[in-house]
């Protein structure tokens, strides 16, 4: 059945309660309420790591003025218990839809930067919104256990940049995506970018991943549409925005059009129309509209102008490929269109790891197999053993102090007591990833670089890729839409406890419902 073409737009809220910027913000929802063709207006959560209004707030507003917010729910400032009680305040005040997001790194605050949280994930935060939306079931060991509580109605929506130089960054983007596609989201976001052919790879294969996962509800796909000002350009160009690309070719348009008496801003109208043509060309449910000192009337134009040449949306499409700005596609290239075949592409084989990583992950795979699987040699005697030690506190503790000298020389590791190395190519998520993050990558690498330390760290879901696809390892594959290899969040209570001793105790999360 077809859809309506759907179409959103993005609302930065200032770092005030009032004034101008605030101001503008409102006059622009009113005038969208009152035109009606913009289905809703989304309302970020501290965008690029900095304080400003909540958009809680900013969402009562903009839905007292007659149209539908959606809000930014962000995982890098709060833990999950705040995060659980936002969740009851939003559905209170009916503020359901929700694009769940792993959120900016947070920079600059009050005298210094802030520390990040990154307590849950956007996979994991999917899994709760999910489970309050079905009456969450309180455990017996929590006050007022035992019951289940009334149920939520949030939709939700998630995001996936396509926009990846490397076959390393890539790949695990769309894992990530199959894994939240699982979970049923709503609506899907692509990141920003102006790549035809990788908004058309992301379309592919959403449409590839959804037929085997949850043919019977697909959820909406929305391209990305930012209208960029010529330093914004350059800003992105230099990459100092993590997750968002400037081509250059592009950069050297926007450049001469910046000359113009109005600074470019009528042909940034036109590339942003041409672009929303060519999406709903490509088959995309809608837009998201993106870009600062826009008013309006600039995008009632733009819509406007949009609808006006959408059935000539092939002649637009050389605009907006770069290929020079990507090593490797999804799919083989369809040479009609300038855009994808069905065929995939084989995955790069026999990539290159340092000679450090290469024995560390032999070596480790090694040892897991005899110690950690359950049909290992050692596995048995082991876990013996370790109820044994479990009963002296001296022993444990003993155990402790060798199991972290050890892992820590090894793995920098960080003392969780929940260790997730044998899922994550034996690269530890908590000391590797800026983000912690355990179900995939954030959408802020650039180059296989992270984006909290480009130049110094390569993003942990790059090095893992190249791992499994090393020849050491198996070669990494897309899961097939299961919720069972989702991990869940790090159980805090086994903090400086021995991982070994948790993990043959069953008291990690090896051992929890609904895990690998």
């Amino acid at each position: 059945m077809k859809r309506d073409f759907k179409i959103t737009f993005e609302l930065v809220p200032a770092r005030a309660s009032s004034g101008k910027a605030v101001d503008d913000i409102l006059l622009f929802a009113k005038e969208a309420a009152a035109d009606g063709r913009i289905s809703a207006l989304s309302i970020t959560d501290n965008a690029g790591g900095h304080p400003a209004l909540s958009p809680k707030v900013l969402g009562q507003e903009v839905k007292a003025l007659g149209i539908e917010p959606i809000i930014h729910f962000s995982c890098k400032d709060k833990n999950r218990n705040l995060m659980e009680s936002e969740l009851f305040e939003l559905d209170r005040l009916g503020l359901r839809n929700l694009l769940v997001v792993t959120g900016d790194y947070p920079r600059f605050g009050f005298d210094g930067n802030a520390k990040p949280v990154f307590d849950m994930d956007s996979v994991q935060t999917l899994m709760m919104i999910n489970e309050m939306n079905s009456g969450m079931f309180l455990d017996q060991r929590v006050p007022g256990g035992g019951i289940r509580l009334p149920p939520t109605g949030f939709k939700t929506g998630c995001v996936v940049s396509p926009f990846k130089r490397l076959n390393a960054e890539i790949i695990p983007q769309y894992q990530k995506l199959v894994k939240k596609l699982s979970l049923g989201p709503d609506f899907v976001v692509s990141q920003m970018g102006f790549d035809a052919r990788k908004y058309d790879e992301l379309k592919k294969f959403m449409d590839m991943a959804v037929q085997k996962i949850r043919p019977e509800r697909p959820p909406l796909l929305l391209g990305t549409v930012f209208i960029p000002t010529v330093r914004l350009s350059r800003i992105f160009y230099n990459g100092d925005v993590p997750g968002c690309t400037m081509p250059k070719r592009l950069l050297d348009r926007i450049e001469v059009e910046a000359e113009a008496h109005d600074h470019g801003l009528q042909a940034r109208l036109e590339r942003g129309a041409r672009l929303t043509a060519v999406l709903k060309g490509i088959g995309y449910d809608g837009v998201h509209l993106s870009g600062p000192q826009l008013r309006y009337e600039h995008i009632a134009w733009l819509i406007k102008r949009a609808e006006e040449i959408s059935n000539r949306w092939t002649e637009f499409v050389a605009e907006f490929l770069f290929p020079e700005e990507w090593e490797w596609w999804y799919f083989k290239e369809d040479r009609e269109t300038g855009l994808n075949s069905l065929e995939p592409n084989e995955y790069a084989e026999g990539q290159r790891i340092t000679l450090k990583d290469a024995i560390s992950f032999w070596f480790s795979g090694i040892v897991h197999k005899l110690a950690f699987d359950p049909h290992g040699a050692l596995f048995e005697p082991i876990k013996r053993l370790m109820g044994h030690i479990d009963k002296n506190a001296g022993l444990k503790e003993l155990l402790s102090h060798l199991e972290y000298t050890i892992k820590s020389a090894v793995y920098e590791c960080q003392e969780c007591g929940d260790c997730t190395l044998d899922e994550m190519a034996f690269i530890c998520p908590q000391s590797q990833c800026a983000k912690f993050l355990t179900n995939g990558p954030c959408g802020g690498s650039r180059n296989g670089w992270c984006e909290v330390w480009p130049g110094k760290k390569r993003c942990l879901y790059v090095r893992i890729h190249e791992r499994l696809t090393s020849g050491l390892g198996q070669k990494a594959k897309t899961p097939k839409g299961r919720n069972d290899w989702i991990l869940p969040p790090r159980d805090w209570s086994l903090h400086k406890t021995s991982s070994w001793l948790n993990f043959y105790l069953n008291k990690d999360h090896h051992g929890r419902a609904g895990t690998s």
